[in-house]
């Protein structure tokens, strides 16, 4: 059952009975006794400003590693093949579904992988999850293109959104977005280069190497056509 509400920090879990919901119920387990590497509700108070140290299974100086965000991270595919390549950049992958974020943390538990967290969160309260500049990169993969023109206003890009994003933005920071709806990209494309971003082909983390997900696999398949960008956040 999808989290509405934009208060990342509310006990979503509250009004839900876990017999109705397994994934609740693994959550809430999995949280308190650290089982599976995720992060709810107000037990996020403690991350903003502190996301590093919460990877405690990864070695090394945690304090010098990229902090790489998924937004929309679906059920793990992508993530964890960033993670398995980059060991030493830090991924949080944030999805609005409790099924989602359990089978993200499972992936990336059965792979072995100790430098993701799976969040449950809105992505409309980011200025809540991470203190200005903590963030090294966002990656959004085909977040929802809310297609009819009445619902476009829930899309995740917008103008607040793209102000959000370059403050929690490290200087040289960086932005990937892809989609399948060209009307969304040419919009968000015009937000994003309005809140100071500026175009690159060459990523900080991870300079001109690709990712795919499930959605653009299934799209080539289909002959799809999909478009992507990416920016980084420069300051003099």
């Amino acid at each position: 059952m999808p989290v509405r509400s934009h208060d990342i920090f509310a006990d979503v879990v509250a009004t839900f009975d876990n017999n109705c919901n397994a994934f609740v119920a693994k959550l809430l387990e999995a949280q308190a006794n650290e089982t599976l590497p995720v992060a709810m509700g107000p037990a996020l108070k403690t991350f903003p400003g502190d996301w590093r140290s919460k990877f405690k299974a990864v070695d090394g100086d945690k304090t010098k590693m990229p902090l790489v965000v998924e937004i929309g991270c679906h059920t793990g595919h992508t993530i964890c093949d960033m993670a398995e390549r980059y060991p030493s950049v830090l991924f949080a992958g944030v999805d609005i579904t409790f099924k989602r974020v359990v089978q993200t943390a499972e992936r990336a538990r059965d792979r072995g992988l100790k430098n993701i967290f799976a969040v449950l969160a809105n992505a409309r309260g980011l200025q809540d999850l991470f203190a200005p500049g903590e963030v090294s990169g966002f990656v959004t993969f085909f977040p929802d293109p809310w297609k009819k023109k009445k619902h476009a206003h829930n899309r995740l890009y917008a103008p607040k959104f793209c102000e959000t994003v370059w403050g929690q933005l490290e200087n040289g920071g960086f932005l990937w977005l892809k989609t399948d709806q060209l009307p969304y990209f040419q919009d968000a494309c015009q937000y994003v280069d309005k809140a100071g971003f500026q175009e690159t082909a060459s990523l900080p983390v991870f300079k001109e190497e690709d990712f795919s997900s499930l959605f653009m696999r299934r799209f080539e398949l289909q002959s799809i056509s999909w478009y992507g960008r990416k920016w980084v956040k420069f300051q003099s």
